[in-house]
């Protein structure tokens, strides 16, 4: 490979991206934690379904495709427990009752990535956090109506997100 093969590879992934005013209220409890952790800020806060990795413009090409043959409908999250993970060290907002079209998305859009990882729905809510001990929080809702496809590192981005391709949830309940 190249060094200009290697600058046409992209950091990419398949994520919910909740909407403004329900990202507003999940940011408002990682800025309300006390702690060392960085918090996340308010629009970069999201649900990764899916991490793919560093891919060329054809495994870009491909995942687009994948994604156009999803046929899950439209669902309700409800995110009420904080936790978090050592490494790295996260907290992260999640879902005592995931349902479980959100784990069909993605297992489907998990299909050809290399990630040995099991998927655990979160958003994270700060990095490079301290230790945190498992606990309910009141409720937050929203109807997962989309996904998306984000590349993570890009350049020139603030943040380093850029979303670059969205799809509707639009199959049958």
């Amino acid at each position: 490979m190249t060094a200009g093969d290697e600058s046409k590879r992209q950091r990419l992934f398949f994520a919910l991206w909740p909407p403004a005013d329900v990202a507003e209220r999940i940011a408002e409890i990682g800025r309300t934690l006390d702690g060392p952790g960085a918090v996340v800020p308010c629009d970069k806060l999201h649900v990764t379904l899916a991490f793919h990795g560093a891919c060329d413009p054809a495994g870009r090409d491909a995942l687009l495709a994948r994604a156009e043959h999803v046929t899950i409908a439209p669902f309700d999250l409800v995110f009420d427990r904080l936790d978090g993970f050592d490494k790295p060290r996260l907290i992260w907002l999640g879902l005592s009752r995931p349902p479980a079209a959100l784990f069909e998305l993605a297992e489907f859009l998990r299909a050809d990535t290399l990630d040995p990882r099991a998927f655990v729905p979160h958003i994270t809510l700060q990095r490079r956090a301290g230790p945190i001990s498992a606990r309910p929080v009141a409720p937050i809702a929203w109807r997962a109506r989309e996904f998306v496809l984000a590349e993570s590192g890009a350049r020139g981005v603030p943040g380093g997100y850029r979303i670059l391709a969205r799809w509707p949830l639009a199959g049958e309940a």
